[in-house]
């Protein structure tokens, strides 16, 4: 973003219906932005003046009288006007020596139209570009606003931060931290950057940390400094700032600071509680995942929980996520995502405690209140971690999800957490996260794989397991269509891409290795418990 956007009274006089207009006083005040253009005649009606307006007029309200004609321009000038254009005709025929004497000592540029213009085609010239102007300048905020947002989500530094905010701003900016640290972008030279550390820490060790808004701190008639405290919890973290020469901060600049700041904020907070955060939840995470027994009073004391009331119910979820292959393999920060979901999930209602390890996540969430249903407020909570991520990985990324019972008992964790392992394993099947929705894969979980899954599966699918091996077939793929299309042929065909008659062949001779019986129910149930079984055991061997 840059003060390029906004019209100075210089680009304003190189306009076409500006190609007789003469500036005769205060020149150097050309380089003053324009807000808006007003057609004002009058001294006793600049209090619609909010500042920052261009002045037409053509000398009625003033003419030749001087003591007017000073108190007009003394109230423009009070007023903040910009600058004043005449156009010279019947009521003021030329500029007075003590009008060019009044706008030369406050630089205030006096611009005359030797011929008669039509101030409704400037207003409206002006004003469209003007108005242009400020959409563009609007969206630029937007634009940055959004590319703040992706950093925040990636593993982006403060250095990071002022870099992206130098480029938007255009001038020199940056960072001061309160143990004397200070970084510049773009970088400047050792001389300068010891002046200027030392000059902030003169000037910031001796302010108040009351207040958030920006300040500013004049260096010279040319040069200051635009600044604004970085605030967590009442406590200044740090400043960021931009060094103005010659040129004056418009709101768009100073919006793109508090924007800023704002980011910066995020990330400090993070670093101030991610590396303790993260070492106990790690601590208990890993106790949890090798199965290892916590006692209750361990668990509340790991989590920080006191007091004996009632002990608040509690979910564990893990989270499961592939990445896209042309995804670079350092992109994902874990512990950057693991900040972010914390602060989503507390909004939501939960206290979090959270574990990245490899492509999963896994999530203890306290509920903060009992939840009128906590299975909607789950999903809503995680519909937003997975708009997160696919923010950040690509709308390809593929994330499952498991989630176990609710828990009352801390000591029990462990045992909820496999509930959402195995939730997690049959998602795909069941069509849902949860594990209360498993059904009959429930007790998959629990049957030893030797030798009572293992042969379960062999008495059930065997045959057509050979005969799919030795013939290069896909019998047992058809055949859970089948049951899954509720033994409907038009259905089954139709999620197969093959024609109705291909699939009668397949089914007379899954009927010739199977049986007639294997679409009766007590069969059916077995056969689909031996396919999602098989899958099962298939997903841990290959992990």
């Amino acid at each position: 973003m840059s003060n390029d956007l906004r019209l100075t009274i210089a680009e304003i006089i190189n306009r076409p219906l500006f190609q007789h207009v003469q500036v005769v006083a205060g020149h150097r005040g050309l380089s003053r932005p324009v807000r808006w253009v007003h057609v004002l005649e009058t001294a006793d009606t600049g209090q619609f003046l909010n500042g920052g307006e261009l002045i037409l007029s053509t000398g009625l309200g003033f003419g030749e009288e001087k003591e007017k004609r000073l108190a007009y321009l003394t109230e423009l000038i009070r007023r903040k006007a910009v600058g004043l254009c005449i156009e010279l005709g019947r009521y003021i025929p030329s500029i007075p020596e003590d009008m060019l004497e009044l706008a030369n000592h406050h630089q205030f540029p006096l611009l005359v139209f030797h011929q008669p213009v039509r101030f409704v085609d400037i207003t409206q010239d002006l004003h469209e570009h003007l108005i242009q102007s400020q959409m563009q300048a609007l969206r630029n905020l937007e634009a940055y606003s959004r590319s703040l947002q992706q950093l925040s989500l990636q593993a982006a530094g403060i250095l990071k931060l002022l870099q992206h905010f130098q480029v938007a701003v255009q001038t020199q900016v940056f960072y001061y931290a309160p143990d004397g640290s200070t970084q510049f972008a773009p970088v400047v030279p050792h001389d300068v950057a010891v002046e200027m550390s030392d000059l902030m820490r003169s000037h910031f060790s001796g302010l108040d940390s009351s207040g958030a808004g920006v300040r500013f701190l004049s260096l010279s008639a040319t040069r200051q400094l635009a600044y604004q405290p970085v605030m967590a919890m009442g406590h200044v973290l740090a400043y960021v700032g931009i060094v103005l020469y010659e040129r004056s901060p418009d709101e768009y600049l100073l919006l793109t600071l508090d924007n800023t700041v704002s980011a910066m904020a995020q990330i400090l907070m993070r670093k101030m509680f991610v590396e303790q955060a993260l070492a106990t939840e790690n601590r208990l995470f890993d106790d949890l995942i090798a199965n290892r027994s916590i006692p209750e009073e361990q668990m509340c004391s790991l989590l920080g929980i006191t007091g004996s009331g009632k002990a608040s119910a509690y979910h564990m979820i893990i989270l499961s996520f592939e990445k896209p292959k042309n995804l670079a393999q350092d992109s994902l920060p874990p512990h950057d995502l693991t900040a972010i979901f914390r602060s989503l999930l507390t909004r939501h209602h939960f206290r979090p405690f959270i574990r990245c390890m490899g492509h999963r996540f896994y999530f203890l969430l306290i509920e903060q209140r009992p939840l009128a249903d906590s299975r909607r407020t789950l999903e809503k909570a995680f519909r937003d971690v997975k708009r997160i991520m696919t923010q950040m990985l690509g709308a390809d990324i593929q994330i499952r999800i498991g989630v176990s019972r609710a828990g009352k008992r801390l000591s029990d964790a462990g045992r909820h957490l496999a509930e959402a392992e195995q939730a997690l394993a049959f998602c795909q099947e069941s069509s849902s996260p949860f594990f209360a929705d498993l059904g009959l894969f429930r007790l998959l979980f629990h049957v030893p794989s030797e030798p009572v899954l293992k042969a379960f599966i062999s008495d059930y699918l065997g045959p057509l397991l050979a005969h799919d091996q030795a013939h290069s077939s896909s019998l047992v793929h058809t055949l859970r269509v089948y049951l899954e299309s509720n033994l409907s042929k038009q259905e089954a065909a139709e999620k197969l891409f093959i024609h109705r008659q291909t699939l009668y062949h397949r089914l007379e001779k899954i009927e010739e290795i199977l049986g007639k019986d294997y679409t009766a129910t007590q069969k059916r149930i077995c056969l689909e418990i031996a396919m999602r079984a098989r899958d099962w055991l298939n997903k841990e061997e290959q992990n």
